[in-house]
C-alpha cells in the first residue's frame, strides 16, 4: 500500500491504538493493524466491525459507578443516534440543558443520568424515527391504556377487548 500523501510504501504493523475519534480519552485499541509512512508520518488505521465496537463501548460506560462526564454524554447520544435536541425531548429536558451538560457546564441529574443508562442498555441505536411522537405526549391528556391480552399455547399476544 502506498502513501496517499508522498507515494512512499507503507509498513503494515500491529499496535496499541488511542482511539480518538470516539472523542473518549480512554479507550485505547488494542493490536489492530495500522499501515504507517516512514516518508511522511502519515497512518491509517483499519478498525472492523465498528457498530460493534461501539456497542461494546457504551455497555463498558453505563456499567460505570460515577456519573458521567461530559464527553461521555456526548458519546452516548450519538451512539443512541441522537441530536442534542432529540436526546431533549426523549429525556423531557430543554435542548440548553443537554447542551450544558455536553459542555461540562452542568452534571446531568441523577434522575437523567438512570434514563440515559437505561436507554442505551435497552434500545437499538435509531437509524429511523419520528420525533413527533415525543412532542405529541406531552401535549396530550393522560388517560388509563386499555387493551387485551390473550394467552395461546406458547405466549401472550394481544387480543380486541
Amino acid at each position: 500500500m502506498r502513501c496517499l500523501q508522498c507515494s512512499a510504501q507503507m509498513r503494515k504493523t500491529r499496535e496499541n491504538f488511542k482511539y480518538a475519534a470516539s472523542g473518549l480519552p480512554g479507550v485505547t485499541l488494542m493490536n489492530v493493524e495500522v499501515n504507517r509512512c516512514p516518508g511522511c508520518g502519515e497512518f491509517e488505521v483499519s478498525i472492523p466491525y465498528i457498530e460493534q465496537l461501539h456497542k461494546l463501548i457504551a455497555s463498558e460506560l453505563i456499567k460505570k459507578p460515577a456519573p458521567f462526564t461530559a464527553v461521555e454524554v456526548v458519546f452516548l447520544r450519538k451512539y443512541l443516534g441522537w441530536s442534542g435536541i432529540d436526546f431533549a425531548k426523549r429525556i423531557g429536558v430543554a435542548p440548553e440543558t443537554v447542551s450544558r451538560w455536553e459542555r461540562g457546564k452542568d452534571q446531568m441529574t441523577a434522575p437523567a443520568d438512570r434514563a440515559l443508562r437505561l436507554m442505551v442498555a435497552t434500545r437499538k441505536p435509531e437509524t429511523v424515527y419520528e420525533l413527533d411522537f415525543f412532542t405529541k405526549i406531552a401535549s396530550v391528556k393522560p388517560e388509563d391504556m386499555r387493551f387485551g391480552l390473550k394467552a395461546s399455547s406458547k405466549d401472550w399476544h394481544l387480543a380486541p377487548v
